[in-house]
């Protein structure tokens, strides 16, 4: 009779136990969401920007670790603002939450909590924190809400020299009945080796969803719209970031030549956004091309021929047909 009994070289072979799943990365605008999805990706795929709703666009990111694949969902900022464009915003970001095994809802040191604590009096949470924290879970459905696990990121440590300060913000999430609490800096790297252990401990086992290579899912055309896009944060001023919406018309690789050639129209909703964005003699649209450029250089790997305009098509954020052609609705 033959010996069915595996041997030390077939238990040797045998495939490791694979985990996958998806994670969404949620809160108030301007906490750092984007920046803490590059890190985790270890590469810029996500637009940053000082200014608040920055990101209008779910950004799907994936990191495979060995054996552990983790998808990251990018999200624009929760508010209570759900007119026009802000409507579409909040509800990419809702629609996130559903169904993902692991949920980041990301918030910041802030510093009237940190003055209020040391005054002596619980700091409690931030009033828009608790806004987000309720509208994500108004959204985790049963029974797949049980089984997600929810993670509390204190971002932006970086900013305070006595990291002691912090404690009594961690408290007042730990008072709310939260005990995965990660405080990191997505900017400096600090606490996201910690992060990506209580994400990793979340996820299923299973099959990795995408390849080990990918990086995104969404398509170069859309990354360099949105690297346009960050230069126009990075450079104006006031209302005209908001009012701006990038369309790549023309996105062609040349084998050959061993270069990309891109032409964009950068979308306004007034004469006068227009004319800021050109500058003087040209020089703003310049200084927004040669930046942009170069960010899409380095993430094709490759030189990059890029070719800008500026179109007005008045009150775009508030037309439910021009919010569909840009991609917004």
């Amino acid at each position: 009779m033959a010996d069915d009994t595996p041997t030390r070289e077939a238990e040797d072979q045998t495939p490791p136990t694979t985990q996958a799943g998806f994670v969404a990365i949620v809160g108030r605008p301007n906490v750092g969401k984007s920046t803490l999805l590059n890190a985790l990706i270890g590469t810029k795929i996500a637009i940053v920007s000082p200014r608040p709703q920055t990101t209008r666009n779910r950004i799907l990111g994936v990191r495979t670790t060995g054996a552990v694949q983790a998808v990251y969902l990018d999200t624009p900022g929760i508010h209570r603002d759900r007119k026009n464009l802000n409507r579409f915003m909040v509800q990419e970001a809702l629609a996130s939450v559903d169904g993902v095994d692991c949920v980041l809802l990301v918030t910041e040191v802030d510093p009237r909590l940190l003055e209020r604590a040391a005054d002596g009096h619980p700091p409690g949470l931030h009033p828009d924190d608790a806004y987000v924290l309720q509208q994500v879970r108004s959204h985790l459905r049963a029974p797949k809400a049980a089984e997600q696990a929810l993670v509390i990121v204190v971002n932006k440590v970086d900013l305070v020299r006595d990291r002691g300060r912090i404690l009594p913000l961690l408290a007042s999430w730990s008072d709310a009945g939260f005990d995965r609490i990660v405080p990191i800096s997505a900017k400096n790297g600090v606490g996201v080796d910690r992060l990506v252990t209580e994400i990793h401990a979340a996820l299923p086992t299973g099959p990795h969803l995408y390849p080990t290579e990918t990086l995104t899912d969404r398509a170069e055309r859309f990354i360099a719209e949105e690297l346009i896009r960050e230069q126009v944060f990075a450079r104006c001023r006031q209302e005209l970031p908001y009012a701006a919406a990038v369309v790549v018309e023309r996105f062609t690789e040349r084998a050959e030549a061993g270069d990309v050639v891109i032409e964009a129209v950068i979308h306004v909703e007034r004469d006068g956004q227009k004319a800021i964005l050109i500058g003087k003699r040209g020089s703003m649209i310049k200084a927004i091309g040669t930046a942009a450029r170069e960010e899409i250089g380095r993430l094709l790997g490759c030189t990059v021929h890029l070719t800008l305009s500026v179109h007005v098509q008045e009150d775009w954020t508030r037309s439910p047909a021009a919010r569909r052609r840009f991609g917004y609705e």
